[in-house]
């Protein structure tokens, strides 16, 4: 089961960390995505790794991780029975409005994620439980019987 993630924790705690939290929030939101989109053949760039060559990129490189991160979401949610209505280009164009649409990029962003762990967690939880091996079942009668 994975846990969703709270967007009023997130607001709170990169207020009173001074921005520090972020980094790790995205870190594993990062990590999140990669294992929600496990067979999609695509690998997404650890959070750290995307802030330092962004430095080097000249400010590219995040708007590109955020067009893959918001496609990837998007292709995937029809496996867990989710609708999301914007994919990757609607989260890049929010991120690249300074300030207020930054943060709504990272709301979406958020929100998307949020729906797609919904989802697995319905396909987990209604997954049918492995059948027990006859052998096992024989040992734990004898040893009750004993």
């Amino acid at each position: 089961m994975m846990k969703k993630k709270s967007i009023g924790l997130y607001i709170f705690l990169s207020i009173i960390t001074f921005g520090i939290y972020p980094l790790f929030f995205w870190y594993k939101w990062t990590e999140d995505v990669n294992k929600l989109c496990d067979g999609d053949d695509k690998e997404s760039a650890n959070y750290i790794l995307i802030l330092i060559l962004n430095v080097f990129s000249l400010g590219i490189n995040a708007p590109i991780w955020n067009y893959q991160m918001g496609e990837r979401l998007f292709q995937k949610a029809g496996d867990y029975g989710v609708e999301l209505k914007h994919g990757g280009m609607f989260i890049m164009f929010w991120k690249l409005i300074p300030f207020l649409g930054n943060f709504i990029g990272n709301i979406y962003k958020i929100a998307y994620i949020n729906k797609l762990i919904a989802g697995y967690n319905a396909q987990f939880a209604t997954e049918a439980p492995a059948e027990i091996p006859a052998e096992t079942e024989e040992v734990e009668v004898e040893a009750a019987a004993e």
